[in-house]
C-alpha cells in the first residue's frame, strides 16, 4: 500500500471539526455526566452496528492508508467515521434539543461526505448505498434523543444498556490498541489474520462487557470487582486453550492491568448512572416542587 498518498487528511480534518463540536457541546451544557454516558452509549451502538455491516457483511471499505494492512486500515477508517464523527454529532444535536431540520441537515451532510469520499477513492461501497446513510443517520439521531430522555427518567433497561455500552466502548478501544501493537490477536486456526480478528474479537468484548455490567450493577464493592476479574481470567483461559487468541495474551501485567482498569471504570459508570444521575433527578424534582409551591 502506498502511504504517500494523503488519504488520511480528509479523515483528520473531520476529526478536528467534530472534536471541536463536541468540546463546544460540553462547554455549553452543564449536564456533563449524563452527556458522557449518552456519548459512550451512542458510540457503543455504532460499534455494534459497524460490527454487523462491516466486520460480518463487508458493506464498504475505508482507505485512510495509515496502516500497511488493508483490513486494519479499513477498521481504523470505520471507527473514525461511524464511532466518532456520527456519535459526536448526535451528542451535539441531543444536548441542544435541535429540531428535525438540523437532523436532516446533518444527514445530508454525512451523505455528501460519503459521496466526496467515494469521489476521492478513500471510501468504497460494496453493497452499501449512500441512500442508506441518509435514511439511517436521522433514525440514529432520534434514538439518541430517546436514550437521553430515558436516562433522565431512569428507565432500568436504558440504565443497564448504558452501563454495558460504556464498558464495551472502553474495553474495545483498549484491547484493539493492544492488538495493534501486537500484544494479541483473535482468530481461527494456526494463523490469525485481521479479518478474523475483527469478526471474533468483538464477541469476546461483548461477552466480557455483559458479564462485567451484570456483576458490577449488583455489586460494585471490592468483592464485585474481584468476581468480575475472576470471570475475565476464565474467559482469557478459554480463548487461550481453544486457540482463539494467541501471542502475548497470557497472565501478563499489561493484560491484567487492562482488565482491572475496565472493571474500575465500570464501577465509576455504575455510580454515575445509578446514583449520581438519580440524585440529580431528585434534586431537580425537589426544586421544581418548591417553585410550584411558592407560586
Amino acid at each position: 500500500m502506498n502511504r504517500n498518498k494523503k488519504n488520511y487528511i480528509p479523515f483528520f480534518i473531520l476529526l478536528i471539526i467534530h472534536t471541536l463540536l463536541l468540546i463546544y457541546t460540553f462547554y455549553k451544557n452543564q449536564d456533563r455526566k449524563r452527556l458522557t454516558i449518552l456519548l459512550l452509549s451512542g458510540m457503543g451502538l455504532c460499534f455494534l452496528f459497524e460490527y454487523i455491516v462491516l466486520s460480518l457483511f463487508s458493506a464498504y471499505r475505508y482507505k485512510p492508508k495509515l496502516f500497511l494492512n488493508k483490513d486494519l486500515d479499513n477498521f481504523f477508517g470505520a471507527i473514525l467515521s461511524q464511532a466518532v464523527f456520527v456519535p459526536f454529532t448526535a451528542a451535539f444535536l441531543t444536548a441542544f434539543n435541535l429540531s428535525w431540520k438540523w437532523k436532516a441537515f446533518f444527514a445530508l451532510y454525512f451523505a455528501a461526505i460519503e459521496k466526496i469520499f467515494l469521489k476521492l477513492k478513500i471510501h468504497q461501497n460494496n453493497w452499501w448505498k449512500t441512500k442508506f446513510t441518509a435514511t439511517l443517520i436521522p433514525l440514529y439521531f432520534y434514538i439518541n434523543d430517546i436514550w437521553y430522555n430515558q436516562l433522565k427518567i431512569g428507565t432500568p433497561i436504558f440504565q443497564f444498556g448504558s452501563l454495558f455500552l460504556a464498558i464495551l466502548v472502553n474495553g474495545m478501544n483498549l484491547f484493539y490498541s493492544m492488538s495493534i501493537v501486537r500484544k494479541f490477536r483473535f482468530g481461527l486456526g494456526r494463523w490469525h489474520n485481521w479479518k478474523e480478528h475483527f469478526k471474533i474479537g468483538p464477541l469476546y468484548s461483548i461477552a466480557l462487557s455483559l458479564a462485567t455490567a451484570s456483576i458490577i450493577k449488583n455489586d460494585s464493592t471490592i468483592n464485585g470487582m474481584a468476581k468480575a476479574f475472576a470471570f475475565t481470567k476464565i474467559m482469557d483461559l478459554l480463548v487461550m486453550k481453544t486457540g482463539i487468541a494467541k501471542q502475548n495474551f497470557r497472565h501478563t501485567l499489561i493484560n491484567n492491568s487492562i482488565h482491572v482498569l475496565i472493571i474500575y471504570l465500570a464501577t465509576r459508570f455504575k455510580k454515575w448512572i445509578y446514583i449520581d444521575l438519580k440524585r440529580q433527578k431528585e434534586t431537580l424534582t425537589t426544586l421544581a416542587d418548591s417553585e410550584e409551591a411558592s407560586t
